[in-house]
């Protein structure tokens, strides 16, 4: 091949590769944009990371594990939990925040990230931030006490309500998020049932926080802690050792689990907040990601394991799944309800 044909031949490959290289960042790379096809697939390639920001054994950590090994199979890649706790799930949140918005990082938040937003704990914005993908449970919130604690003091929730009245500051009330939904739920059934205003219920009841769910179930159990706040769903077992008592559920309904606790509308008490959780990912990750991780999650969620998942821990007592723009709506509804709740209790300024 003489000189000049050679000449030729390198100047088209140095052209081919340029326009080559030029795609590849025009994609975003190979974690990015490349990955989202014309078709708008997503690939998946490598390990998934769901965060979790409470500790292991409580609500939130337990509506992940099922979902895990079934996401695994879908997705066809590694799936691992990731607990980042503390700070009543701001460490978490700010934790997933940080990491690349490449598809591979998703979140399990609560409406009590919605709170910390509103009371400015997060370092950044939100709803600008992070973005949910899907909604996948909404339990009910139940009042409960521990059995070593209340014995010989009172043995229901009218008769806890007396004692507590008799007794300013004797009972202590546990949750795992004392500046989220927990606490608004158990403060507006607190005060109604007392019939003072939400800021007055600290007069009477010391709330206390925790890291995780098993740290609370401990304390309860051990009668070193007298009341808590949490998901129907996550006491169960200890409902059926007697260990932890249930008071009332804070809800429209009776809990099925529960049948013979009372709940709050009954009492004509609104305080229906209960705990949804939902997976999100950040904004600015790719779409195609999120739409695939969306649809992975449906078909999980349907599946007959989890839906087995769902009926052991109460969770068909409310609706559950809601797609993207579903979870955004409610979420838009919460920050109304919300906003108005830390008006009343003097945390935001009416002005706001």
């Amino acid at each position: 091949m003489s000189l000049k044909k050679i000449a030729g031949v390198t100047l088209i490959a140095v052209l081919l590769a340029t326009v080559s290289i030029g795609a590849v960042f025009a994609g975003g790379g190979r974690q990015g944009g490349s990955q989202a096809a014309s078709s708008g697939e997503w690939k998946w390639e490598r390990k998934v990371t769901l965060v979790c920001p409470w500790g292991a054994g409580g609500g939130a950590d337990g509506t992940l594990r099922p979902l895990q090994p079934l996401l695994q199979e879908i997705l066809g890649v590694p799936v691992e939990i990731v607990n980042v706790e503390g700070a009543g799930g701001a460490n978490g949140i700010n934790f997933a925040q940080k990491k690349p918005a490449d598809g591979y990082t998703y979140v399990l938040a609560t409406q009590s990230i919605i709170l910390l937003d509103l009371q400015k704990i997060l370092p950044f914005d939100y709803q600008k931030e992070l973005t949910p993908v899907a909604k996948l449970v909404h339990s009910i919130n139940l009042l409960t006490s521990s059995k070593k604690f209340m014995t010989g003091k009172y043995s229901n929730f009218q008769e806890m309500i007396a004692y507590a009245r008799a007794h300013p500051q004797e009972l202590s009330c546990g949750m795992l998020t004392a500046t989220g939904q927990d606490s608004v739920s158990m403060k507006q059934t607190l005060a109604a049932a007392l019939g003072i205003s939400i800021p007055e219920v600290d007069k009477y009841i010391k709330t206390v926080s925790y890291g995780g769910g098993a740290e609370l179930s401990a304390a309860m159990a051990g009668g070193h802690l007298s009341l808590g706040v949490s998901g129907s769903e996550e006491i169960q077992g200890l409902i059926q050792s007697g260990d932890i008592v249930p008071l009332i559920a804070m809800s429209e309904n009776r809990v099925s689990a529960t049948p013979n606790v009372p709940c709050t509308k009954e009492l004509g008490i609104n305080s229906f907040v209960g705990s949804w959780r939902g997976i999100y990912a950040r904004t600015a990750t790719p779409q195609a990601a999120i739409n695939s991780m969306a649809a992975a999650l449906k078909k999980a969620y349907d599946s007959p394991a989890y839906q087995e998942f769902m009926k052991n821990s109460g969770y068909l007592d409310h609706s559950g799944y809601a797609n993207q723009q579903e979870t955004l709506a409610l979420m838009k509804d919460e920050y109304a309800i919300f906003t108005s709740y830390l008006k009343d209790i003097g945390i935001l300024n009416n002005a706001e």
